[in-house]
Formats: C-alpha cells, sequence, structure tokens
C-alpha cells in the first residue's frame, strides 16, 4: 500500500485525473486505512538488550502508524519481535499525522492502541495534548544507538516522550533520459522548476507546508515564516509553476515518471530514493540550496493497554540489525549510529540517503504553528492547489 508521507493541515485535497486541477475534500475518516496483520517469525537478539515482559500482560501489540512502519515491508521485523516475546503484533496504517491526532481526539484519546509513529512536529502537539506516555528510559538500554543530536530538537528534548527513528528529507525525483533529451541540463536545486517551467511537466507534494515552505525557501524566508507578506510571496512565487503542475500528488507520480509522462516531481526521500534503486533511470537529488529535513518517531500512548510490551517494542526496533533492516525496507535515512555500517552499500552510498552536516545548516525543519498562522496557510494553499488562484 502507498500512502502519503505527511499532510500538514486538515484538508487534503484529492485530484481525479492526471493534468487535472479540480479539487474535493477529503473527510479524515475515509483517510483511515488497515494495514496487515503479522504474527511469527523469528530473529536474533541479545538477552541483555531484550527486556522482560510480564508472562501475564497482554500478549498482542497494536501499532498505528505509516506503512512504512506496520506495513508487509517490516513483516520481518516484526515476526522477530513475536518470536522473541510471545508477544503478537498487528499494526494499522494513517496516511497522515493529523489522522492519527483527529482520530485520538475524537477518541478521548483512546483507541487501543499502545505504539504510535508521529512525525517530529506532530510530537509536540501530542505532548500538549498529554497524548503521550512519558518514556522510561530504564526500559530502553538500545536507546544509546541513537545519535544525541537527534536527541536534542526542539520538539522532545532529550527524548522524553518519542525517540527519532528514521531521517527524511523532501527532494527531487526526476526521469534522467526524458530530462536530458527535452532540456538538455539535469536539475540541482529548485529552481529548476522555474527556469524551465515552459518545458517541464511536474508534480509538488499534496501537502500545503511543504510546497508553500518550498515556495519560501527560494525566497530567502523560513519554512515556518509567521509574516502573511512572505506567505503571500510565496504563494505568487508558485502561482508561476501552474503551467507546469500535473498535479499535486505524494503519491501517484512514480510510474508516470519512469513511463516519462512526468520529468521532475518533488517527493519524499524514501519514496524517491526508493524508486531510483529500482530503476536506474530515475534519480533522487537534494536541492543544493537546501529544503526541509524531518524525522520519524515511535512513542507509546498514555491510554497504552500494553505499555511494558510497547517500551519492548522501541528497545527492539533500536537494535542496530533492526534499524538496518528497516531502513533498506523505507529507503529513510537513519538516527541509529551502529546500524548505518549494515545498511546494504547500494542504499548507503547514496549521497542524499544520509543528509551531511554541511547540508542541514542550508536546510530547515517544520515546526509547530500558531492556529491562526495554520489557517493563513490553509488559506493560500485552498487557492494554490485548486488553481483559485
Amino acid at each position: 500500500m502507498s500512502l502519503s508521507r505527511r499532510t500538514l493541515l486538515h484538508k487534503s485535497l484529492q485530484y481525479a485525473k492526471y493534468g487535472t486541477v479540480a479539487a474535493g475534500t477529503m473527510g479524515l475518516a475515509q483517510a483511515l486505512t488497515g494495514c496487515g496483520i503479522f504474527e511469527t517469525g523469528k530473529d536474533n537478539a541479545k538477552e541483555e538488550d531484550t527486556p522482560k515482559i510480564d508472562p501475564k500482560s497482554q500478549k498482542t501489540l497494536y501499532i498505528y502508524g505509516w506503512a512504512t512502519y506496520v506495513g508487509d515491508e517490516v513483516k520481518e521485523v516484526m515476526e522477530g519481535f513475536t518470536e522473541e516475546t510471545g508477544i503478537k503484533v498487528k499494526g494499522d496504517a494513517y496516511d497522515s499525522n493529523e489522522v492519527l491526532l483527529a482520530k485520538l481526539l475524537a477518541n478521548g484519546g483512546r483507541l487501543g492502541y499502545s505504539v504510535v509513529y508521529p512525525s517530529d512536529y506532530m510530537v509536540s502537539q501530542m505532548v500538549d495534548r498529554d497524548l503521550l506516555l512519558p518514556l522510561d528510559h530504564s526500559l530502553l538500554p538500545n536507546l544509546k544507538n541513537i545519535d544525541p543530536k537527534f536527541l536534542r530538537t526542539p520538539y522532545d528534548v532529550g527524548g522524553k516522550h518519542s525517540v527519532p527513528l528514521s531521517l527524511g528529507t523532501t527532494g527531487i525525483a526526476y526521469n534522467v533520459k526524458i530530462v536530458r533529451s527535452l532540456i538538455g541540463e539535469e536539475p540541482k536545486d529548485w529552481s529548476y522548476f522555474w527556469e524551465y517551467k515552459d518545458k517541464l511537466r511536474i508534480t509538488l507534494v499534496n501537502d500545503p507546508r511543504e510546497v508553500l515552505g518550498m515556495g519560501l525557501h527560494t525566497l530567502g524566508y523560513s519554512y515556518n515564516a509567521k509574516s502573511e507578506a512572505q506567505i503571500k510571496q510565496a504563494f505568487s512565487k508558485l502561482r508561476e509553476l501552474m503551467p507546469a503542475i500535473a498535479n499535486f500528488t505524494s503519491d501517484a507520480w512514480k510510474d508516470m515518471l519512469i513511463s516519462g509522462d512526468l520529468m521532475a516531481c518533488m517527493v519524499f526521500s524514501g519514496d524517491g530514493i526508493r524508486v531510483a534503486r529500482q530503476d536506474p533511470n530515475i534519480k533522487y537529488i537534494l536541492p543544493e540550496t537546501g529544503t526541509s529535513i524531518w524525522t520519524d518517531t515511535v512513542g507509546i500512548l498514555r491510554s497504552a493497554p500494553n505499555p511494558e510490551a510497547a517500551h519492548a517494542w522501541i528497545n527492539y526496533v533500536m537494535r542496530p540489525e533492526i534499524a538496518a533492516k528497516i531502513s533498506d525496507a523505507n529507503s529513510f535515512g537513519t538516527t541509529n549510529r551502529p546500524a548505518r555500517s549494515k545498511i546494504p552499500e547500494d542504499l548507503r552510498t547514496i549521497p542524499a540517503w544520509q543528509p551531511s552536516p554541511q547540508f542541514e545548516k542550508r536546510s530547515d525543519r517544520i515546526t509547530k504553528l500558531d492556529q491562526s498562522t495554520l489557517r493563513m496557510y490553509e488559506s493560500y494553499w485552498t487557492r494554490l492547489s485548486s488553481g483559485l488562484g
């Protein structure tokens, strides 16, 4: 199953047809989709790295997360946990952080899940609403494997309520042969979209903060700008691209890019790198001037019916060989330092897989904004993505 990485506002516009800019509103309930159930398997573990589970505790762990953490790609990981602990794992998927939050709020924070996978900015929103359980670090000896710099980020200093697992970026995937034949020059930065807008056929992600943020970034502003004048400037700049934009989509670009119907796409790194690994004619690059960098985390709901097993799961996925399996499966970077040497070479040698410290300095992290500012983003996004101008 293929799901968009993130949608930062409550509206998610869905487009009926390639090349069409007519849109409708999709309710959160329609966005809720389930993934498969995985129960048995095996893996090797060091006894000291596996907290003991009370044999009287509930024998099923329910996880709610992105498809890349609960889908077929990580079936072997789930089966290995069951083999070690005797605890079955059942996973369901959401397609945006807002779906996760809305479902929790609609149910008083009680969904029956123990483990969730919010992205970085959503952690702070969930903590503000007292939805996440403070982690017991004594049950997480493998926390030592996480690069300390990812535990110093402002959304959850010290990993009090969450553990950062995957490192992601937003960049450009493009069809090498088509770009070379029709334009001659391959993209290096976001400015490429504007420079060749009369020749390109592109898609931008279906994500207001990412798209407007990219516009803000190209103007020299922050992805988290609060000035309406700056947001309006970004909106106006993005409007210049409308003749080149086939669609706003986070997922439905892959086949069209491979076939050559699209030339270049704004995509999330895991998706872009995964397609590039499968097809050598597709490249994923990080814009030279920087982009948005984000992390996916794992945490425990305050209402978790099985917090002890949830801690065991989090400790398990921080084991280097398990973290390497997850990174190989979803093609995202990893925050797990000893896991990096265990990543397959074809992934580890892709420059965009793990951004350099120098590149991080040129980039930005999307952070939580106040409601009035979010409404401004939503308003300009609706005008842009619906083609209203």
